[in-house]
C-alpha cells in the first residue's frame, strides 16, 4: 500500500498547526520572560528562568519535529524515503 499522498497532506496540516502552535508559544514566552525581568525576587526570578527555558525546550522540539515534516514531504514527492 502506498501511503505516500496520504502522508504528504498529513505533514502539511501537521505543519501548519505547528507554525500556529509556535506563534502561541513565543507570546507567552515573552509574557514569561517579561515577568522575569520586573520581578525583584530571585528566587522567582530563577523559577521564571527554568520556565522560559522550558519554552525553549519545546519551541526546539517543535523545530526538529517541523524538519523531519518538511523532509517527510520532499521524500513522498521525490518517492524516496531519506
Amino acid at each position: 500500500m502506498d501511503t505516500r499522498e496520504q502522508a504528504l497532506k498529513l505533514s502539511q496540516e501537521v505543519v501548519k498547526k505547528l507554525l500556529e502552535c509556535g506563534t502561541e508559544l513565543d507570546e507567552y514566552y515573552r509574557k514569561i520572560r517579561e515577568l522575569r525581568l520586573l520581578e525583584d525576587s530571585l528566587a522567582f526570578q530563577t523559577a521564571l528562568l527554568n520556565v522560559e527555558h522550558g519554552f525553549f525546550m519545546v519551541v526546539h522540539s517543535i523545530n526538529i519535529l517541523r524538519e523531519q515534516l518538511n523532509l517527510l514531504i520532499i521524500a513522498s514527492k521525490k518517492g524516496e524515503v531519506v
